[in-house]
């Protein structure tokens, strides 16, 4: 993120006479003067809100700087990506009066990521002294962002579908060796995710279940796809179809392309490899002609898993 810089027009100074503008006036004494003793302090600092979403508009910051005998003093924001401390924009407010409250706002060209910042007053009175910061007064305030929420969309139901007709090469074996669910409308074929449909059936199950073959056939690919299907076998069935088993746990694969396999036969394990929502699950798809072949296309598992599994 590019640094900023706001100039906010200071406040005119004093008049040396004849409208001519004269030096930075502190309390009645002329710049310089030994009357000037304390050092500047940030009796306010405060940010509203102090967390925002990502995307956001940066918190309104209120300010007050106070100095024994010194009306007038110079003053700049500086914002700090935390635990960087790399400044990601600056403020420059000019010369403010003491004792006077003030709201700023960033830049709008300034957008702040997820994460933590500081942000920092710098201030110095007319003999160079800077901010006093004690723990009563830090001249320090921190912004926390949000990560957005994912936006909900709607789940598309699956369209109803009759009953799938026999097999040629006879009853299949439920995909998933040990206790499971179907989930709910977002885990059918049809569900809309980011920039695709989903085209299977997710069968959830714990961590480490075996994954097994619902026909005898063999092993067309194996792969590892991060942002997608995850570690993922596709099985060429005897019946002529084609089986997709993917988010497998990370090196659980037991079979190897052009594997000829067993109905029943072990594959994989249930993971959450790839992109998913965290739980463990296989994502189980269906498709005649052959998958993500010309003329190919999915179908809907759920019917015959139902059948497979006796439910």
């Amino acid at each position: 993120m590019a640094g900023a810089t706001l100039l906010i027009a200071p406040p005119a100074p004093a008049s040396a006479g004849g409208g001519t503008p004269g030096p930075l006036r502190s309390g009645g004494a002329a710049y310089g003067s030994k009357l000037i003793a304390a050092r500047p302090v940030a009796r306010r600092l405060t940010l509203a809100p102090r967390e925002i979403t990502a995307g956001d508009a940066a918190p309104a910051i209120r300010l007050r700087v106070g100095q024994r005998g010194v009306t007038r003093v110079r003053a700049r924001i500086v914002v700090l990506r935390l635990p960087s401390n790399r400044p990601v924009a600056r403020v420059k407010l000019g010369v403010l009066k003491t004792d006077r409250t003030l709201t700023v706002r960033l830049p709008a060209g300034v957008k702040l990521r997820t994460g933590r910042y500081l942000v920092r007053l710098h201030v110095k009175d007319p003999r160079g002294r800077t901010l006093k910061r004690t723990g009563s007064f830090p001249g320090r305030a921190r912004i926390v962002v949000r990560r957005p929420k994912p936006a909900r969309v709607a789940p598309v139901p699956a369209p109803v579908t009759p009953a799938p007709a026999p097999s040629p090469a006879g009853p299949g074996v439920f995909p998933v060796a040990g206790a499971f669910d179907f989930g709910g409308p977002d885990a059918r074929i049809g569900a809309r995710r980011a920039g695709h449909i989903h085209e299977g059936q997710d069968i959830m199950a714990a961590a480490g279940t075996p994954v097994v073959a619902p026909y005898a056939g063999t092993i067309s690919q194996t792969d590892f796809q991060e942002g997608g299907a995850g570690e993922y076998v596709v099985l060429d069935g005897a019946d002529g179809r084609d089986f997709f088993f993917a988010h497998c746990l990370r090196g659980s694969t037991v079979v190897a392309k052009s594997a000829v396999v067993a109905a029943g036969q072990p594959l994989c394990r249930v993971g959450a490899t790839g992109a998913t929502s965290g739980a463990p699950h296989l994502h189980f798809e269906i498709w005649v002609v052959g998958w993500r072949v010309k003329g190919g296309t999915p179908i809907d598992p759920l019917p015959e898993l139902r059948a497979w599994a006796g439910v």
